[in-house]
């Protein structure tokens, strides 16, 4: 196996093992022994586990800017587009919910503005916003922007919390008849942005007397 395919190897291997133990409980020696490898082998191509593990989760985050971008470019209606992308992202998240909280731990634990996961989502929200902008008229770009970065945040979270009982009142996207149209609602609302058909909050009346 050549260094390019060994390093590839070590690299799903690690998510795997992200997925598989979480992020702080992680080791070499988990690694290594998901991808079958020893720990030397891991020290040469990446030098260190944080090394490995930015890798790993660099590449996370390539396959799902690939991902968005193969769902933008197919010839449908945008909000065909969005549903798709956002069933994509639940998904993804139903998947690998341990790789999603590695991504969360430095912005969440560490207070790192600046992580990767961050970049990724202004990425995701410039592409998107592209798109919608090419497709139809737009009043707002800071209206869009926020209910992309609104979409993303309520997506994860809901994906990540365990399922709900049927008397909690929660949302929960576990049922694909609530999942649906939760969805259907989130295209609506990102679409209505882009219009200028922000929800309007309305004052509550005033009781006779008041």
């Amino acid at each position: 196996m050549s260094d390019q395919a060994t390093k590839a190897h070590i690299l799903e291997a690690t998510i795997a093992a992200i997925e598989s133990h979480g992020l702080p409980g992680l080791t070499t020696r988990l690694i290594a022994g998901q991808a079958k490898v020893n720990n030397a082998a891991l020290h040469y191509h990446f030098g260190t586990k944080e090394a490995l593990i930015e890798a790993a989760l660099g590449l996370t985050l390539e396959h799902m800017m690939a991902d968005t971008e193969e769902i933008l470019s197919r010839p449908i209606p945008i909000q065909e587009r969005l549903r798709s992308l956002l069933v994509y992202l639940i998904e993804g998240t139903y998947s690998f919910p341990n790789v999603i909280r590695a991504h969360l731990w430095a912005p969440l634990m560490e207070g790192n503005a600046d992580s990767p996961f961050e970049l990724m989502q202004d990425a995701w929200t410039e592409r998107i916003w592209r798109e919608i902008r090419r497709e139809r008229p737009v009043s707002s770009e800071s209206a869009v922007r926020l209910a992309l970065q609104t979409t993303l945040g309520g997506i994860v979270l809901l994906a990540l919390l365990p399922p709900s009982n049927a008397t909690s009142g929660r949302i929960s996207l576990h049922g694909k008849r609530a999942r649906d149209r939760y969805i259907d609602q989130l295209v609506g609302f990102v679409l209505a942005s882009a219009e200028g058909r922000g929800w309007v909050s309305r004052k509550p009346r005033r009781k006779r007397g008041a």
